[in-house]
């Protein structure tokens, strides 16, 4: 390396210092998606309200996932970090000043909002930390804080809501939030204000890369990943109210899954070199199907949460082994677009899913959707398989 370019990435944030401030705001946001749901249904919400609550925070990001990259592009991830944290922090606040239903709602969307903002740029910044090898391996250590933060937040709503209850909660999750904004504000500086944005292929169109069968198995792989994280978020807390399980034990149950998240993750360079990308892929997600047919089954807290850890080493691989296969299988020169167009993908379903499956969680109750929802995974996952000639 010149003595430019070491002196160019000594001046740049690390991506230990990007872990930091990231498992604080993501704490703040996946405690936020927790306690919106328990309180909503503290205030008599139905499976179709919260299906509908949690769809609302894909809103923005399924609409402007693609905007969000092209800002961080053009203005750098400097401005769209700081932005994006500060909306989260207001955003998560926002039912603590006027407690209600429909509040929770315009919570949830703006929160959504900030989220996405501040994530695509995060992503950005990760990607030009480094190249080859240094890049994979940046991208796997911020996807195992993300895994951290999955299990911190919802266990630090849980026991805060038995503790204090819902109302000061978002309080102490908008303090967090901003406590991410005051730790990222240290950086701010060595966050590159601009990027030259690359030139985009000429003759080109989206819809194209359905046409490629391998990134067509990619996207639908991606979409059961996200089915499977969605109804998981989305149902476990209303099965646990339902047998009457404490606040807290909803908290660990979901934390339970993040660990294995964090497990999964770590042990995917063994796997991948063991049994490559799609059999590990294949194989995680038949895995997280059989755990979601026991579910119904189980009502003490301590079953449920092994069954959860399980599920959550099967959906945990999803998300990273499917950015390695998005970007293996893009055509040349369009690596970013098909990134794009897998993340628009995904929140689709976090806005589809969550509504759908809450209004037939209402209809026939939770066991049957627990059921289809394993159906609906290994469906998916078949078809999503390598054919072989």
């Amino acid at each position: 390396m010149s003595a430019p370019s070491a002196a160019l990435q000594n001046r740049l944030i690390t991506i230990y210092q990007i872990m930091a401030v990231v498992v604080l705001w993501n704490s703040a946001y996946k405690g936020a998606r927790v306690l919106n749901t328990l309180y909503a249904l503290e205030l008599g919400a139905s499976p179709l309200h919260i299906g509908l609550l949690l769809a609302t925070y894909g809103v923005f990001p399924l609409l402007l996932a693609v905007y969000a990259g092209r800002i961080a592009d053009r203005y750098g991830a400097r401005v769209p970090i700081i932005v994006g944290m500060l909306v989260c922090s207001v955003a998560i606040a926002l039912p603590w000043m006027a407690p209600s239903l429909p509040l929770l709602f315009v919570a949830a969307a703006v929160t959504g909002l900030g989220f996405i903002i501040g994530q695509v740029a995060f992503q950005s910044l990760v990607g030009l930390l480094g190249e080859g090898q240094a890049r994979t391996r940046n991208f796997n250590n911020y996807a195992l804080i993300v895994a951290v933060a999955d299990f911190t937040g919802p266990v630090f709503a849980g026991f805060s809501i038995d503790h204090a209850g819902h109302v000061p909660t978002f309080v102490f999750l908008g303090l967090l939030c901003l406590s991410s904004l005051l730790a990222i504000s240290v950086f701010a500086k060595r966050i590159p204000r601009h990027r030259r944005p690359a030139p985009a292929p000429a003759g080109q169109r989206m819809t194209d890369l359905f046409r490629d069968m391998d990134m067509r198995r990619v996207l639908i792989a991606s979409a059961v990943v996200m089915t499977g994280i969605d109804l998981f978020q989305l149902y476990i807390p209303l099965y646990g109210h339902q047998i009457g399980l404490s606040a807290s034990a909803i908290g660990m149950i979901l934390g339970a899954a993040a660990a294995a998240t964090f497990v999964s993750r770590a042990l995917l360079p063994v796997l991948t070199a063991s049994h490559g990308e799609e059999k590990t892929l294949l194989y995680s997600l038949f895995l997280a199907s059989a755990m979601f047919t026991l579910i119904p089954f189980v009502t003490h807290a301590t079953v449920l949460g092994a069954i959860c850890f399980a599920l959550g080493l099967g959906m945990g691989m999803g998300q990273p082994l499917t950015v390695v296969l998005c970007y293996r299988h893009a055509p040349a020169g369009r690596g970013g677009e098909s990134l794009g167009l897998r993340i628009a993908i995904n929140n689709s379903m976090h806005v589809v899913v969550p509504a759908l499956f809450g209004a037939v969680g209402s209809v026939f109750g939770l066991a049957p959707v627990f059921w289809v929802s394993a159906g609906v995974i290994a469906a998916g996952n078949w078809y999503a398989r390598k054919r072989t000639a």
